[in-house]
């Protein structure tokens, strides 16, 4: 139950996006379904929000939301963050990779979040894309196929 897992990471990071006023927002509104590791896909999506968090400054917004065509389900993790630089894009799911150290809000973590969250949907038959602007904010699409019943 993939609702189930992505209502659980809002509620356990509800308190660090409140110390930052961020405001978190669900738009998943039925029940998902797929077949998978519930630890991994929790890690997942973990790793998400919480990146979405460390990279949005005091008073932004972070957005959940689904959508489905054909077999494969999408899951939107999109922030009002500091944005990646396009010329970074292709390598943020590189290990060890992160931000420039000078521009980063964030001085925590390993550089391995985004590749463990990687390595986890495609485990799955899935796959993350990243879109971002720098300034405006970054959305990651998660694809995984879905059950069929």
């Amino acid at each position: 139950n993939l609702t189930a897992i992505l209502t659980e990471q809002l509620q356990l990071c509800e308190s660090q996006a409140l110390a930052k006023a961020i405001t978190l927002k669900s738009h998943i509104n039925r029940a998902l379904m797929l077949k998978g590791d519930a630890a991994q896909l929790t890690r997942l999506f973990s790793n998400l929000i919480v990146n979405a968090i460390n990279y949005t400054p005091v008073g932004g917004t972070i957005e959940l939301q689904s959508s489905q065509v054909e077999q494969m389900l999408t899951i939107d993790v999109k922030d009002t963050g500091i944005g990646i630089a396009p010329e970074n894009l292709g390598r943020v799911f590189d290990r060890f990779w992160r931000v420039d150290q000078s521009r980063s809000y964030w001085q925590g973590g390993s550089g391995l979040g985004l590749a463990i969250a990687q390595a986890i949907a495609q485990s799955h038959g899935g796959s993350i894309t990243v879109t971002s602007q720098l300034g405006v904010g970054s959305c990651f699409s998660v694809h995984l196929p879905v059950t069929s019943h």
